[in-house]
């Protein structure tokens, strides 16, 4: 029986990074060369946050941050500050798990986005602090909405998928502790 949990903890671990990497390498390929007028939502954060709130024990803080440092380099931003202010916000999450277990999924979906929110709002301030050159602020906006939006999809798609779902007040992790 323990087997078995172990073995789930380190499939769901592994599906997570090979989600990350799956949707890093969807972002990286050169689809359309001109500038569009909208962004797209996050979804490597969405997926990272929703796991986080539902199943905290599939996502150490040492894989997101790796994970996040990589899009980082990729991506060519600031290198470990987006990591740094994810890992803050899924480590807050992670510490609200347990009342947001029994939350309803409005109250979930609030408290993520107010995240989200704040997020973005603190790398835009950090960024312009420091006097680096930062997208259009009307494109920021759109980015946050959807990625806000799209959370609820990412939820279901994450539960019907993989089986990523709030564990059950009493249920025991991979590790043999209570959740």
């Amino acid at each position: 029986m323990a087997e078995l949990r172990t073995s789930r903890l380190w499939l769901a671990r592994g599906g997570f990074l090979l989600i990350a990497l799956g949707l890093i390498y969807i972002q990286l390929l050169p689809m359309n060369t001109t500038p569009s007028a909208w962004a797209p939502p996050d979804l490597l954060l969405a997926v990272t946050l929703a796991w986080v709130v539902r199943r905290p024990d599939y996502l150490p803080v040492l894989l997101i941050a790796a994970v996040f440092l990589l899009a980082d380099f990729l991506f060519q931003r600031p290198p470990g500050l987006w990591a740094a202010l994810i890992v803050i916000l899924t480590e807050v999450l992670r510490a609200q798990a347990k009342s947001l277990r029994t939350a309803s999924f409005p109250m979930e979906w609030a408290t993520v986005a107010f995240g989200i929110v704040a997020l973005m709002l603190a790398y835009r301030v950090t960024n312009a602090a420091v006097l680096l050159p930062q997208a259009p602020l009307a494109l920021t906006l759109i980015q946050m909405v959807l990625t806000i939006l799209i959370y609820p999809v990412i939820v279901l798609l994450s539960h019907l998928l993989f089986g990523i779902r709030r564990p059950a007040p009493g249920e025991i992790d991979a590790l043999g502790r209570r959740t």
